[in-house]
């Protein structure tokens, strides 16, 4: 705990995935003081089509803190 989820469309390598992931990683420890050894990030790639569909199947409303132009916070 925690983890760190990110989606996104493909097209990224996998050293670019992995510096993402170290990235947010740190921010976690340095920002909320959490152990590195906590922490767990994920890198999935969704096809643009599918995107916005499994992203609001996957997430609810209440969850999206920041909306985009395709995926929407539900009022």
């Amino acid at each position: 705990m925690p983890h760190i989820a990110v989606n996104l469309y493909p097209g990224r390598d996998r050293d670019t995935k992995l510096e993402i992931a170290n990235k947010l990683k740190d921010l976690m420890v340095r920002e909320l003081n959490f152990p590195p050894d906590s922490i767990s990030v994920s890198v999935v790639e969704i096809e643009p089509d599918n995107f916005v569909e499994t992203i609001q199947q996957k997430y609810d409303g209440k969850d999206l803190y920041i909306s985009s132009r395709a995926v929407k916070t539900s009022t």
